[in-house]
């Protein structure tokens, strides 16, 4: 990831939730480079149907609005010591009916559902400094975006969310914190990343350092929160932003 840092995760059993592409996929290298088992849900059939890299990978197909389906994928696990709430994304028309509840089902309920379902899983661990649940937030979880009614209220709730397990499931030995990052590249990202220059202008003046984010900005973040020097740290948000959460 980065050649000055390194965390070491030898045996450590990781789920990442759409862990095939973007922020997802910098994380489920990020520990399985760090010697974790690593499972990654994704869409597709199986893990050939994809062009990044997955070798070394678990990976299941998960429709993550299929509620028995997040259940199952928490059952077929034997033990799991971190679980990373990636997967998710705006829909198409949020303001119709069909387009917010579908928002928030893939954005907030499925957290929830499948959070809870790992509970037991997460509660056995015995890694050191204890287990962790990771929502993965958004600038979105701040402030508003026209498009996205659902997509920020969900992130937004996400933030609630990692807070009140926290609370709730700290006497169990489980920490539960929260990303929110910037404009980050990934597939849904980089035409507005490499087209829309009067959106990244009016984005960089706002940062402080001026360049949208890296998949693997999110995931160094993400195994510092998840890791022992962590141990102390839960129901808490940290935004990867380059800065833009403090410009004006």
């Amino acid at each position: 990831m980065f050649e000055r840092v390194s965390f070491n995760y030898n045996d450590a059993k990781v789920l990442v939730t759409g862990g095939s592409n973007g922020i997802g996929l910098a994380c489920a290298q990020a520990y399985r480079k760090a010697g974790a088992n690593v499972i990654i849900t994704g869409r597709k059939a199986s893990a050939n149907d994809y062009e990044t890299d997955l070798d070394g990978m678990d990976y299941r197909q998960v429709n993550i609005q299929d509620r028995s389906a997040l259940a199952s994928l928490a059952d077929s696990l034997d033990t799991l010591d971190i679980l990373i709430n990636n997967a998710g994304g705006t829909q198409a028309d949020e303001w119709s009916d069909t387009g917010f509840d579908q928002s928030i089902d893939i954005n907030l309920a499925s957290v929830f559902h499948l959070s809870n379902a790992c509970k037991d899983k997460l509660a056995a661990s015995q890694f050191e400094g204890g287990a962790s649940v990771v929502g993965i937030a958004s600038m979105t979880s701040y402030f508003g975006l026209e498009l996205a009614p659902a997509y920020g209220a969900a992130k937004a709730g996400l933030v609630q969310m990692m807070k009140t397990f926290a609370m709730s499931w700290g006497q169990h030995g489980i920490r539960a914190n929260a990303v929110a990052a910037g404009l980050t590249r990934s597939n849904l990202t980089a035409y507005v990343i490499d087209h829309m220059d009067e959106m990244m202008e009016a984005t960089f003046a706002r940062q402080g350092i001026k360049r949208a984010g890296q998949p693997e900005d999110i995931a160094a973040a993400v195994l510092f929160l998840t890791s022992p020097a962590a141990s102390w740290i839960t129901g808490q948000t940290l935004p990867v932003d380059g800065g833009y959460t403090i410009g004006m």
